[in-house]
């Protein structure tokens, strides 16, 4: 598939991602009434998290060794089988710990928690890291897009007032169930020689290659997760509400960069392997996808501000002022795919590219408390901490890829004529 081909293919998935519960929010809110609509919030953020813990890192792990085996069916088998039991395995411990932990810690019922966890078995049924892969991404755009449409009808169409709050959280923690189903056919296909041969020794490996992935997606969905209530923590539920519709506007602006990522990192894993000096060269030419990035933070600063008082009303004029205080942050996290995510993952310095994500979250949280001492306002000290976590991963990635990246360049030749044909029948 061309690099066209995937990203659009990419950019109709996550544009669905991104509609679909838009769609719903104005719905659910005249549906349910303040008090149910917040709980079935809380219910959705635990199902993230638990979703989380399922799919572990594998996204990232899997996903690379599936591109860098693509023309070889049994190992792309072993991978399939590996990770899905090794995800079932961590769905049976998430559930059974949900299960114990949900009424008298989490104060979520047990029918609502097992609902929720339809994500998780939908997570283990749908392999949408096997096509991004394999640069297949279309399947899992056409399952994904099925299935956000079949919820999003069961939604309208069931759901009907406060009573029904299971209905609607199962409607909607079933849409990976569904385009598992969906793509069943072709994951059997693609794993049953690998789960012939498949033992706990292969799948504890799994686990452990997909180590630093998952660290790497709970630390990204701490990030998310934290700066409202931490705002809410150091100021005020008013500050933090101000501070949450600013938050969605640069929330708007992840799908265009992980269309980015996910287009070019099965190709650029895949030559990281095979050839390490193509590969380097196919980052830098990524490089100039960074205009998206520009572009995103010149529209947080100038465009969005106003769309917040039209759309918002003149009651959230706070928040113009906290966007374009944000506004940066597109073109850093734009920069930071290039330099971090498929730089450093795929070249050697995935325990430094762990470590340093992690560094970044100790980073924002330092920072967020240290400048409220000194800074008026919750907003601007976790405003600045966002800005800050994501320069310093950009300092230390692009320092990896200047030293390491530009001196494997001069170290290595040019391909022979084998290893040149091999990589244009790869590309």
């Amino acid at each position: 598939m061309s690099f066209r081909n995937q990203a659009t293919s990419l950019a109709l998935m996550h544009a669905f991602e991104v509609a679909q519960p838009l769609l719903v929010l104005p719905y659910a809110a005249k549906v349910f009434g303040p008090s149910a609509y917040g709980e079935y919030a809380y219910v959705m953020s635990i199902g993230q998290l638990a979703t989380t813990l399922v799919g572990y890192g594998f996204h990232w792990t899997a996903q690379r060794a599936a591109a860098v085996a693509r023309q070889d069916p049994n190992a792309i088998a072993s991978i399939v089988a590996q990770v899905t039991a090794a995800k079932a395995v961590l769905c049976i411990a998430v559930t059974c710990a949900g299960l114990a932990i949900s009424e008298p810690f989490l104060s979520i019922h047990k029918v609502l928690f097992l609902c929720v966890m339809l994500n998780g078995l939908g997570e283990i049924l749908f392999p949408a890291w096997l096509f991004i892969g394999l640069e297949c991404a279309w399947r899992a755009a056409i399952a994904s897009i099925i299935a956000r449409c079949v919820a999003l009808l069961s939604f309208i169409t069931l759901v009907k007032s406060s009573d029904d709050l299971g209905i609607a959280v199962a409607t909607q923690s079933a849409i990976p169930l569904l385009a598992g189903l969906v793509t069943l056919r072709f994951a059997i296909a693609a794993g049953r020689a690998g789960f012939r041969s498949i033992t706990l020794v292969s799948v504890g490996q799994q686990l452990r290659q997909g180590s630093r992935g998952f660290l790497f997606t709970l630390v990204e969905t701490a990030i998310v997760i934290f700066p409202v209530p931490l705002v809410a923590h150091l100021s005020s539920y008013y500050a933090a509400g101000q501070f949450s519709v600013a938050d969605k506007f640069v929330a708007a602006c992840k799908p265009a960069l992980r269309i980015i990522q996910e287009t070019f990192l099965p190709k650029i894993a895949y030559l990281a392997e095979h050839d390490p000096k193509a590969g380097i060269a196919l980052v830098r030419r990524v490089s100039f996808s960074a205009i998206i990035g520009g572009a995103l933070s010149l529209g947080l600063f100038f465009v969005a501000p106003s769309v917040i008082l039209a759309i918002f009303g003149p009651q959230y004029a706070p928040a113009t002022w906290i966007v374009r205080l944000l506004s940066p942050l597109p073109i850093l996290m734009n920069l930071n795919v290039i330099t971090s995510n498929l730089y450093m993952f795929n070249f050697g310095h995935e325990r430094a590219w762990a470590i340093l994500t992690m560094g970044g979250l100790l980073v924002f949280l330092v920072v967020s408390f240290a400048l409220d001492a000194v800074v008026e306002g919750a907003t601007v000290s976790v405003a600045l901490g966002l800005i800050t976590r994501q320069a310093l991963v950009l300092a230390v990635s692009s320092a990896f890829f200047l030293t390491f990246g530009a001196g494997k360049m001069r170290l290595l030749g040019p391909p022979d004529g084998r290893t040149a044909q091999r990589t244009a029948v790869a590309s």
